[in-house]
């Protein structure tokens, strides 16, 4: 995504007269992109939790498309959020995806059907992208001396929503059932809107390059939504169904043959050289593999928390909603702190270090949830180790982006970071739920995990994230924005 301009990018940041220290301005622009960012996180824990309102209120078998419907269209979408983002500015495609955003939810909301539904859910996923754009919005605006910082804090901010979000969610799915969580969400994006309108100053255009490669677009988004449709379908179709082995095999072909046509095409929506530079393809991959535990572990871990406990059939907590969520504060409190924390102090260290130690802690602590999971203190223990290493690596995983690629490339390399947790996700997820099915009983046709179910879970979580640490080992040093960005100018 290089631009034909000898100077595409501006040479400096709006916010530079501020001599790279903090101030108001930049703490409400900082607020103004993190409350947008991490609505996807709230959104994902309060569709989550509305999920059985729907299926109960429509009457239907096919509630799994209520979320899979947002997520295929957000990942269809990405190539193109990205490359808007450097034709238009971020600021002006960031506005038109949460105004798309929170008419999805009104339109899902207001309802009466549900077919109409999943149509506003479908337009909803518009705002998916989102945080391909934020991170590098960052990069374009803040002081090259606060890049890194500020990055981490927005990363790290997750754990804030992982403390309140659970409360909030069965307070409105209690009392107003499904509508109550899509109302909040169109609200709350209606707000993001008005914080980065009023709040956020013009970001700068990185492309003036007016061709738009949509054939490439739709292939590789196409393909990576087909293997997520597949994976995500996996488990309920069976891995050797016909469905199944075709949308992976469509998905694959996609790939593959979005490869040939962005050779041929005079205006690619991806810079596929920047791809095939080893320190951007190995700090997105392990980045992508991290943030995929960090996110999708404590999600699992619901499953343990609120299935019943029954001796020698079913081996969940049996705790309700409310009470899982005044225990996690726990450890989603060490996870916003411990980001916090590393945040402040990313500038002076070498984050390749920090993000290593991350995920050793991640690591250690997910083997030992793995172990010991079987009550309240052995959870909490256990889990606030694990988000030690969490808060480290959801803080510094953008600093590794902006440490392999230019600003000119920042667009790109945060867009392909969220596709790869978007498609590791839903590996993960699957494979999480193999696991669980392999150690089960089913009672009446539902199906109740036994304790090793939980344990390989989590140990998958370790074992992922040692993969990531693996890669994480290749990672040469990381460029500094506040060097280089000066020096490219």
């Amino acid at each position: 995504m290089t631009s034909t301009s000898p100077s595409p990018s501006l040479d400096s940041a709006p916010f530079a007269e501020t001599g790279g220290r903090w101030n108001l301005r930049l703490v409400a622009a900082l607020v103004a992109l993190a409350w947008p960012t991490q609505l996807l996180a709230a959104g994902g824990i309060l569709g989550a939790n509305a999920t059985a309102s729907v299926a109960q209120s429509f009457h239907t078998t096919q509630v799994v498309w209520f979320g899979l419907t947002l997520t295929l269209v957000s990942t269809l979408l990405t190539p193109f959020a990205m490359k808007l983002g450097d034709l238009y500015g971020r600021k002006r495609v960031m506005l038109a995806m949460m105004a798309l955003g929170a008419g999805g939810e009104a339109l899902a909301a207001l309802a009466g059907e549900f077919w109409l539904v999943l149509v506003g859910r479908a337009v909803a996923g518009f705002y998916g992208p989102f945080g391909a754009l934020s991170f590098a919005a960052v990069r374009d605006l803040f002081p090259r001396r606060l890049v890194k910082s500020a990055s981490g804090i927005m990363g790290s901010s997750v754990g804030l929503v992982a403390l309140g979000t659970p409360f909030l969610a069965g307070w409105l799915v209690d009392n107003w059932g499904y509508r109550g969580a899509l109302w909040f969400l169109a609200a709350a994006t209606a707000i993001a809107f008005v914080l980065v309108a009023v709040l956020v100053p013009e970001t700068p255009r990185h492309s003036f390059d007016r061709g738009f490669d949509w054939l490439g677009g739709l292939v590789l988004g196409g393909g990576l939504t087909a293997v997520v449709y597949a994976v995500g379908q996996g488990q309920s179709w069976g891995w050797a169904d016909g469905r199944t082995l075709g949308w992976l095999t469509a998905g694959a072909v996609a790939l593959t043959a979005f490869l040939f046509v962005e050779r041929a095409s005079a205006h690619p929506i991806l810079d596929l050289g920047v791809l095939r530079r080893r320190p951007v393809a190995l700090a997105l991959t392990a980045g992508g593999l991290a943030q995929t535990v960090a996110f999708t572990m404590p999600g699992l871990a619901i499953l343990l928390a609120l299935f019943p406990h029954i001796p020698g059939v079913s081996a969940g907590l049996g705790w309700t909603a409310q009470h899982n969520a005044a225990v996690s504060v726990s450890w989603n409190l060490v996870m916003f702190g411990t980001g916090l924390f590393v945040s402040r102090y990313l500038r002076l260290l070498d984050p390749r270090r920090v993000w290593a130690a991350g995920l050793v802690v991640m690591a250690v602590g997910y083997t030992l949830v793995g172990f010991f999971h079987g009550s309240e203190t052995e959870l909490i223990l256990t889990s606030c180790v694990a988000n030690i290493g969490a808060g480290i690596v959801v803080a510094t995983a953008p600093v590794l982006v902006v440490g392999v690629v230019s600003r000119d490339e920042q667009g790109l390399g945060s867009g392909i970071l969220n596709m790869l947790i978007s498609l590791f996700g839903a590996i993960v997820t699957a494979g999480a739920y193999a696991l669980l099915n392999a150690h089960s009983t089913v009672v009446d046709g539902t199906s109740f995990y036994q304790d090793a179910g939980y344990a390989w879970v989590f140990w998958l979580g370790a074992l992922v994230t040692l993969l990531a640490l693996v890669l994480s080992l290749f990672i040469p040093r990381l460029r500094d924005p506040e060097i280089d960005d000066v020096t490219a100018a």
